[in-house]
């Protein structure tokens, strides 16, 4: 084997490679986005029911903070 004929083969291999990988996130691209136009399409169809909250609870949050801190050290 020459050198030249090992230099195209590699030159051939790299590029084959290179084709199977751009393949595959091109499909990859079209799935996540066909996958987020189902998504879209559930949701409108099937709404998810959103709990409604009476507010913040200042007190729950005053026992967060202090609990951060006391695990803080402060």
């Amino acid at each position: 084997m020459s050198a030249d004929s090992l230099i195209m083969q590699s030159v051939n291999m790299t590029v084959i490679g290179m084709l199977i990988v751009f393949s595959f996130l091109v499909l990859l691209i079209v799935v996540v986005s066909l996958l987020g136009e189902l998504v879209q399409w559930a949701e409108k169809r099937w709404p998810s029911a959103v709990p409604a909250t009476a507010g913040t609870d200042n007190a729950l949050i005053a026992v967060a903070i202090a609990a951060a801190k006391k695990l803080q050290g402060k």
